[in-house]
């Protein structure tokens, strides 16, 4: 059983450029377009869909009442725990998923490429978040909570570590061998099905969340029960999936505990290669972790705001990602005439750019919508006044971000080389700024928003200046 061929393009960063995701053949190209608008929510599937089970969790959360007002010592106790085993290995684990069928054509390639990480995750995920989870997390947020905030709480930290943190290893097993599935299916052109079980698990978690918590009055383990039941029957569900699509291999699709025939040295050798794309992704999040940390230095009111605030940025960060992608495939295929080649690009980025419009005005129309969305009405009163303060720059930084993600699809469809050198300078002059807004100035975390209005900047007219120049004598050389 073969797959179609791919036609293709590896850049320098080891992305694959699929000219099938963004561009069916004999269809006009306002219609290709559009199909590539609803493709790209599911390119950056990996790390998009694992962001936003963190938002519906955090939302979940943020609807627990204590003394009949929202549990805001629990919410961020919480996101804390979240911070801690996202930095110290989940995201980099995701990396490794991320980037995984990049230069592989052949559908027996594919398998046995995601045969190979699925064994291996199964060794590392335990491995590595195992000890994370059961031996740091219980005492760096005790350290993390006690940093001139008031919301250390042992008993709170004991409620988070004993109902959710031990059971996280299971939980997060699951998930990614299940990220892992819809990646690979995602490689098949299986998109439909992919929607269908994204939004199928996500309407199964929250209504079982809701069900524990709310109407049985299951306190933070109800959360838990449902996110390890839920990722257990989705990877069940999609393993089943991909098992009946090959059914002559399907001994080698494996439920939980690989043969030993998986076991072999091209096992690590896939863990020595994907390693550096892996890092790469947790390069995305490194600047936005770092103004979190910041945050745990400011109050326990900023710190409640910011981790909405930055939550949601992240995620939609995540899914601007995709639109990027999109269009940096299409453009690096070179297959098509420069007049539709250039067609396509204006009418995919009006396309995106009118979703990030719409975005930018209900945040700004709608003040409070996040505080709304994320936590319980009641006793937020002292949160409206510093969500306030960020109410025109975190709707412009969003706006920033959506540009940004267009010019760099173009730029990069161009094989023009992502300035690595120069965004890592321009980061470190943005956390030098943030500091000194943030504390020197004490403007708390409002200056940690300015900081990353100012990188945005930054890194537009870094990229603006270098397509001004390429853009023109890049779609001429297909006339």
């Amino acid at each position: 059983m073969m797959m179609e061929e791919y036609r293709k393009n590896i850049n320098e960063m080891g992305e694959i450029n699929d000219i099938s995701y963004v561009r069916p053949n004999n269809e006009r190209i306002e219609i290709a377009a559009l199909k590539s608008i609803k493709n790209s929510f599911f390119i950056n599937i990996a790390v998009s869909l694992s962001r936003l089970i963190i938002t519906l969790n955090l939302i979940i959360l943020g609807h627990t009442l204590y003394d009949n007002n929202a549990h805001c010592n629990l919410f961020m106790i919480f996101q804390i725990g979240i911070f801690i085993v996202d930095v110290l290995g989940k995201f980099f684990i995701l990396g490794l998923i991320k980037y995984l069928f990049e230069d592989k054509e052949e559908m027996e390639e594919l398998y046995n490429l995601y045969i190979r990480m699925k064994t291996l995750l199964v060794i590392l995920i335990p491995t590595l978040l195992g000890p994370v989870c059961l031996l740091l997390t219980y005492y760096l947020m005790g350290l993390l909570s006690k940093i001139n905030l008031d919301i250390y709480d042992q008993a709170l930290n004991k409620e988070v570590y004993f109902k959710y943190l031990i059971f996280a290893p299971v939980i997060y097993l699951f998930e990614i061998l299940f990220l892992l599935n819809l990646q690979f299916l995602l490689f098949q052109k299986k998109i439909q099905e992919v929607f269908s079980y994204v939004l199928s698990f996500l309407i199964a978690h929250f209504s079982l969340s809701w069900i524990l918590l709310y109407i049985l009055e299951i306190d933070l383990i109800g959360l838990t029960f449902s996110y390890c039941l839920n990722t257990f029957l989705f990877y069940l569900f999609t393993n089943q999936y991909i098992k009946k699509l090959y059914e002559e291999t399907s001994q080698n699709i494996f439920f939980l505990f690989p043969s030993k025939s998986n076991f072999d040295g091209k096992v690590f050798t896939l863990l020595k290669e994907k390693s550096i794309l892996a890092f790469i992704n947790i390069g995305d999040i490194l600047f936005l972790h770092f103004l979190f940390f910041m945050t745990l230095f400011t109050d326990r009111n900023q710190l409640m705001v910011n981790i909405i605030y930055l939550n949601f940025y992240e995620l939609i960060c995540f899914i601007n990602k995709g639109f990027y992608l999109s269009l940096k495939k299409y453009i690096s295929t070179k297959i098509e005439e420069a007049s539709k080649k250039q067609k396509y690009v204006a009418i995919f980025s009006f396309y995106f750019m009118i979703l990030s419009l719409i975005l930018f005005l209900i945040l700004i129309i709608f003040k409070n919508i996040l505080l709304d969305c994320y936590i319980f009405g009641r006793g937020v009163k002292n949160l409206i006044e510093i969500s306030n303060k960020l109410r025109i720059y975190f709707p412009l930084c969003l706006l920033l971000n959506s540009i940004r993600m267009i010019l760099n699809g173009i730029n990069r469809g161009m094989n023009i080389p992502l300035p690595i050198v120069r965004k890592a300078l321009y980061i470190a002059i943005c956390i030098i700024l943030s500091y000194i807004f943030c504390f020197t100035y004490e403007y708390g975390i409002y200056g940690l928003w300015i900081s990353i209005f100012i990188l945005n900047i930054f890194l537009i007219l870094d990229i603006v200046y270098k397509a001004i120049d390429a853009f023109p004598k890049f779609f001429n050389n297909f006339i």
